[in-house]
């Protein structure tokens, strides 16, 4: 190995270092309680160090938000399964959504963090742009309905791209829903899996073709 291709590697490693505190204050306080005096503390470095890997907090966390969607995309692949339609395949996708939530909450909620903010003013918007240029959860979505709409388990008269838009829309609708309102929940005595099932079978219903 080159001393170049050392530095480089040393490099990662220290940037990775460096996620890996973050992503232990932030998901412990809240990206907004955390200081980047507090990551550089958990990654034993000085402040000087660490801001010559990254400018602020948000360029961190969105680092965190991009492992994020990168797991997401691993777990959305891996539910696929070639003998099943599209319109069983984006079921599983939906499913395998709801999976990561419950395994993952803290990368969800980063997520959403993300989620919540105005895309057009947002200082990372080209490196948003171009993992969308890639694969990732939405685009393993169309492509999914694409085919569910080719193999007529899928309704066609609604763009794959459309389609795959509004259903990522409503399902986070549904998951932030639950997770910030327990206690209408509870009052009501309504499990949020069964508002998750529910969810399913009505979008299920409203995307199969029936003709």
């Amino acid at each position: 190995m080159g001393i170049s291709e050392r530095k480089k590697r040393e490099k990662e490693q220290r940037k990775n270092d460096i996620i890996d505190a973050a992503e232990k204050i932030f998901f412990k306080k809240g990206i907004n309680n955390s200081t980047m005096d507090e990551v550089a503390e958990e990654a034993e470095l000085s402040k000087g160090t660490l801001y010559l890997y990254f400018k602020s907090k948000e360029e961190i966390h969105f680092e965190i938000k991009t492992r994020a969607l990168n797991i997401l995309t691993k777990m959305f692949t891996k539910s696929i399964c070639e003998n099943k339609t599209g319109l069983e395949n984006s079921m599983r996708i939906g499913k395998t959504y709801v999976d990561f939530v419950k395994k993952h909450p803290n990368y969800y909620k980063s997520m959403i963090y993300f989620e919540s903010n105005d895309c057009s003013t947002c200082q990372f918007r080209d490196n948003c742009e171009n993992f969308f240029k890639e694969d990732n959860p939405l685009m393993i979505s169309t492509k999914t309905i694409s085919r569910g709409i080719a193999d007529g388990s899928i309704r066609s008269d609604i763009p794959a791209n459309v389609l795959s838009q509004t259903l990522w829309a409503q399902i986070n609708g549904i998951l932030q829903f639950i997770s910030t309102k327990q206690k209408i929940l509870e009052f009501t005595g309504v499990k949020a899996e069964d508002i998750i099932n529910s969810q399913i079978e009505i979008v299920k219903n409203g995307i199969k073709n029936k003709d």
